[in-house]
């Protein structure tokens, strides 16, 4: 690993739908409770045999003992080990997109890792395993890793891979994860370990409002909004006054219609349905329905794929065929989330991309 103390101004961001080297995941493990990982290994399993074929597959398992039982799963499944590697990197959870390396690259096809703090999510969980993830994986590849100097989880950035940069305010300019650093400190970071220069930064939720519906992320952008090519944005939207997220996704999309791209084209806006949570009266309170966190955005865009959670619910159908719009060329592959999303998260949380090395 090479260590350095700044990002040369030739680095950026892809975005996610460039060329894939690979794409990494965190196997899910018994030491956050008993019998996780037997209640989660199957979304994992669908997510290798959807991608394997297409990119290289990066396994972080705890131990030997978990990747030789992670090898015998794929094999009596019938996936094929090729293009899977192994890395033994001890976690604390399966959130990847959050601990892990932040990919970046030159036009010259290099390629480094940045390395933000990961302080879970605030200071909610434990992270003290998951904040060495970028560092040691920087090491078992022999890639640069850069120190950035500020707390960012993956799931909180989304670009488009020509310098516009989307987040949310909530989750990033937070007192839990940067006390004392302001939006133009913050931008400054960015500019410099990501190579964005457009920032379209959306109001989000807070803490305390978040919690009332068990997002516990302070309103990541891949719950907002995500880009599907370079000016076109599919946003999450509901029309149900009772969903609690109604107001916070309303006014993000009023601020959406105010930006633009880097070259000063308004964005496409299309809007995406959210998983439909039939309430009862035995469901009056939200925070008893996991699907209040859960988003047909929280997809993960692979070479010749793209991996969507599936919940088993009404709108499923809908947001498939709206995704495959905006991604012709790639397969849609719905993977059933429903076990993970009880902890919060979906296929875009528990996976990394990792680009390939492209000249441009």
């Amino acid at each position: 690993m090479t260590e350095i103390t700044h990002v040369p101004d030739d680095f950026y961001m892809p975005a996610e739908w460039d060329p894939h080297e690979g794409t990494w995941l965190q196997w899910p493990q018994d030491k956050v409770y008993r019998g996780y990982e037997l209640k989660l290994e199957h979304i994992w399993l669908s997510m290798v045999e959807a991608l394997h074929e297409h990119e290289n597959v990066h396994l972080i398992v705890n131990d030997e003992r978990q990747r030789d039982h992670v090898a015998s799963q794929l094999r009596y499944h019938r996936i094929g080990l090729e293009n899977i590697d192994f890395h033994i990197i001890s976690t604390n959870d399966v959130w990847v997109r959050d601990n892990g390396p932040i990919f970046v690259a030159t036009d010259n096809g290099e390629i480094a890792i940045t390395d933000w703090t990961f302080n879970g999510w605030g200071d909610r969980f434990p992270y003290d395993l998951d904040d060495k993830v970028p560092s040691i994986v920087g090491t078992e590849l022999n890639l640069p890793v850069f120190q950035a100097p500020m707390v960012l989880e993956g799931g909180a950035v989304e670009v488009n891979g020509k310098g516009t940069f989307m987040g949310t305010r909530s989750s990033i300019i937070d007192p839990y994860r940067n006390p004392g650093k302001s939006q133009a400190d913050i931008e400054a970071i960015l500019n410099q370990y990501l190579g964005v220069t457009h920032f379209i930064w959306l109001t989000g939720a807070g803490r305390g409002e978040c919690e009332k519906w068990g997002d516990e992320t302070d309103s990541h952008i891949d719950l907002v909004a995500r880009f599907a090519n370079e000016t076109t944005v599919l946003y999450n939207c509901t029309n149900n006054l009772s969903d609690p997220r109604y107001m916070m996704l309303t006014r993000a999309y009023e601020e959406l219609k105010e930006t633009t791209s880097e070259s000063g084209v308004p964005l496409t806006l299309v809007p995406l349905p959210l998983p439909e949570v039939h309430q009862t009266d035995q469901m009056a309170d939200w925070r008893t329905s996991t699907l209040t966190v859960g988003a047909y955005s929280n997809y993960l865009i692979g070479n010749n794929v793209v991996l969507v959670p599936v919940y088993g619910h009404a709108n499923d159908e809908s947001a498939l065929k709206i995704i495959s719009e905006h991604f012709p060329g790639r397969e849609i592959i719905g993977i059933e989330v429903v076990a993970l999303i009880e902890h919060g998260g979906a296929v875009g949380c528990v996976t990394q991309p990792q680009p390939m090395p492209v000249m441009k």
